[in-house]
């Protein structure tokens, strides 16, 4: 999700881990004597590369770089911090909890505006993301008992794990989309009819900006890209919602954290025993092997701050003499063999590397790479008349109707 929420390694544009945690120490202490901080299942090292690897089958080609988000989590452990995963159903009604994330733009800053920039000399923000949740606690007044994830994709799940262990909270085990996607407006809390105000945005050069009310929800997305234009990146934190919300049916896409780790514990495995994982993955999240062959060539370029681009792959084995195209903007959005469209956004395309069996990182394609598309069903909300609204294929200007995958498949 290179152009919405881009994750950066550490949370931070500058400085170390250890650094980035101590400041973290401050906004803990309020935690450490209550009981909530305490609650849910602690994570190995080994869940979290599970679940690494499980995200970048659910990141569709966006979330992040996996070598970043391993990075990251790496050094959260060695400087100590305890990651745990957290039910929904075990919240509160009156706990509150937030969604932290980092969207970046992609296009290029101004000669102007970047010497700009230099002149300030201002010490720079070393956890922006973490800052903008922390801005958001103390405009809510009310400490947040847990980290909603903004979506999963290796990267962007990476930093709400770290943004969570390192306030001395858990994640919880949901977030708000189910995937990666390319738009805040792909976010299950404003599906299900709640504010994703009030929301805060903090800069690398320490601008705080708190959203208090939008005329229209679509509009965050416009005020904090504009924000990122202008600065690189913006730290957000959004949808502060109760417990009692967040366990409202529909709210957030729950048990996808343990679906990422089910997916990359199945790969792990498969590969140990000298078996496909990929398969095992596709087996592990209830998926369709879409397509298999190697890639033939993979333009994209820079539109408005995302990262728009075609996948071509010619095809192998039972697919040989066929091509499939993807469409993606951030992440594959339509897949199509020849003619004929085999599956479309909101439901899940994927592409993986069959050396590593790893998902690939859009647009981190390589001519001759051999590769597997596997596609999965995406979370019911998105398949609801409001979530077509502003999840499907026509949404990002393709003139294709969604039709289910697994009605496409058959």
């Amino acid at each position: 999700m290179l152009g919405r929420r881009q994750f950066l390694t550490g949370l931070a544009v500058a400085g170390s881990a250890a650094t980035t945690i101590a400041t973290a120490r401050a906004h803990q202490t309020q935690r450490q004597a209550s009981a909530r901080s305490t609650r849910g299942q602690t994570l190995t090292a080994q869940d979290l590369e599970d679940a690494l690897v499980g995200s970048s089958y659910l990141g569709c080609g966006g979330g992040g770089s996996l070598a970043e988000a391993r990075q990251l989590i790496a050094a959260d452990l060695a400087a100590g911090s305890v990651f745990r995963k957290l039910p929904v159903d075990a919240l509160a009604d009156d706990d509150r909890v937030a969604c932290p994330y980092a969207l970046a733009s992609l296009a290029p800053m101004s000669d102007a505006l970047a010497q700009r920039l230099d002149a300030m000399g201002t010490e720079r923000v070393d956890a922006p993301v973490q800052e903008a949740f922390a801005a958001l606690e103390k405009h809510v007044g009310t400490p947040f008992s847990g980290v909603i994830l903004g979506e999963i994709g290796p990267l962007s799940l990476a930093e709400g794990l770290s943004t969570a262990a390192r306030l001395g909270v858990a994640a919880l085990d949901a977030d708000t989309v189910g995937r990666a996607t390319p738009e805040i407006n792909q976010h299950t809390v404003r599906v299900a009819g709640y504010p994703l105000t009030p929301a805060a945005g903090v800069t690398p050069f320490g601008d705080v900006l708190v959203l208090t009310h939008l005329k229209d929800p679509s509009r965050q997305e416009d005020v904090f890209r504009s924000l990122a234009v202008v600065s690189g990146l913006v730290g957000v934190a959004d949808a502060p919602i109760t417990g009692a919300q967040a366990k409202t049916p529909g709210t957030l896409v729950t048990g996808s954290l343990s679906l990422a780790m089910r997916i990359g514990r199945a790969v792990r495995t498969a590969r140990h025993r000298g078996e496909n994982g990929i398969e095992a993955a596709r087996q592990a999240g209830d998926g369709y092997l879409l397509f298999e062959g190697k890639v033939a060539e993979a333009p994209w370029r820079d539109e408005d701050g995302f990262l728009v681009g075609r996948l071509t792959i010619n095809g192998e084995q039972r697919f040989a003499g066929r091509t499939m195209v993807t469409d993606y903007k951030n992440e594959h959005l339509v897949a199509r063999i020849g003619e004929r469209v085999v599956a479309t956004c909101p439901d899940l395309i994927t592409v993986v590397d069959k050396a590593s069996g790893e998902g690939i990182n859009n647009p981190d394609f390589a001519p001759g790479q051999d590769v597997t598309v596997l596609g999965f069903r995406c979370d019911p909300v998105w398949r609801t008349q409001a979530g077509l609204a502003v999840f499907s294929p026509r949404y990002f200007g393709f003139p294709i109707d969604y039709i289910p995958i697994e009605d496409r498949i058959a």
